[in-house]
């Protein structure tokens, strides 16, 4: 092997080792993938990590109850979703909410802000996380925000009405659709729309 090889080698070696790192240094969402490796986070299971380990029997409610929601509304996951539960916004800014109560990143994961420990935002974005699972994590990007978010916003439950601004329209669009479809699984119904 040669000099330039070699150098070719360990340039390839170095970029996968420094890619996933510098990833999880710019796109702070990503960092729901690997949530103990965060400082002040701890797993206290598979699926659920928080900032506070002292209100990890409140988290475990909370991610039952909101979980049976979304899987009551749109079908059992094929995973269950790992969520970070935050009750500093020192920890919501580790996972880059900024002023969301809760965001899933697709299928990777699910962080709840201070203002977030609430039912129906849990299952708004554990219903996400089922909608990734079904249609891909990219394929999220292409549907239609009235599909995506008016089904989390309507079947999460959320008691807000109206929703502020084009939310509330794209929760009245889902609500439409549904109720033309209601003969229809919701996932068969929802794969031709575009």
């Amino acid at each position: 092997m040669n000099l330039s090889t070699r150098n070719l080698i360990a340039l390839c070696g170095a970029f996968v080792i420094a890619a996933p790192v510098a990833a999880l240094a710019i796109v702070k969402p990503l960092r729901v993938a690997v949530p103990a490796l965060m400082p002040q986070i701890t797993c206290v299971s598979e699926h659920l990590c928080l900032d506070d380990p002292a209100r990890s029997q409140q988290a475990e409610a909370l991610y039952q109850r909101a979980g049976q929601m979304a899987s009551g509304a749109v079908g059992p996951f094929r995973q269950a979703p790992r969520l970070v539960f935050c009750s500093t916004r020192a920890c919501a800014d580790t996972f880059g909410l900024g002023q969301r109560a809760a965001m899933a990143v697709g299928s990777l994961g699910l962080a709840v802000a201070p203002r977030g420990w609430v039912d129906f935002y849990v299952a708004h974005e554990m219903i996400h996380h089922r909608q990734a699972e079904q249609w891909g994590n990219l394929a999220m990007l292409t549907r239609p925000s009235w599909l995506v978010e008016g089904m989390a916003y309507s079947l999460s439950g959320d008691p807000r009405r109206p929703l502020p601004g084009q939310l509330e329209a794209w929760r009245a669009g889902f609500e439409r659709w549904r109720a033309q479809t209601q003969g229809s699984d919701l996932w068969t119904a929802a794969q031709t729309v575009r």
